[in-house]
């Protein structure tokens, strides 16, 4: 698992802030390139994978706090799969429930900004 990432989102979700693709991408300077199949692939394996650690330990889905920089400022269609096979609904069904992104995010933010929440699993990797 990429701790510097964990880490990172551990932040934002303490200061209330989601952030896009490319501002994780030179902020962390992780080097993708978003035009590259791959390299797309690799971040949402990333954040995927981030995710996922936290679901199997009751903590929220961190990995929501990453947006598309478009108009549309949603989650990548990744998140919505893994949703789909954590909640056991259609991905585009819950891409289409705009209340399900804001939630996810809301959970983030209320988990993280608890302190104890915050100490106690910050370096749970």
């Amino acid at each position: 698992m990429n701790r510097e990432i964990r880490t990172k989102l551990i932040e934002l979700a303490r200061l209330k802030t989601p952030w896009t693709y490319s501002q994780l991408n030179q902020q962390l300077l992780l080097n993708l390139n978003f035009d590259n199949g791959y390299d797309r692939e690799l971040i949402g394996d990333w954040l995927g994978e981030i995710s996922m650690h936290e679901y199997k330990r009751g903590r929220p889905l961190l990995s929501a706090l990453i947006i598309h920089k478009s108009t549309d400022r949603e989650q990548g269609n990744g998140f919505y799969k893994l949703c789909s096979d954590i909640y056991g609904d259609d991905w585009e069904n819950l891409k289409a429930d705009k209340e399900f992104e804001i939630e996810r995010m809301k959970e983030c933010y209320a988990f993280w900004k608890d302190n104890d929440n915050y100490k106690k699993f910050k370096n749970d990797v």
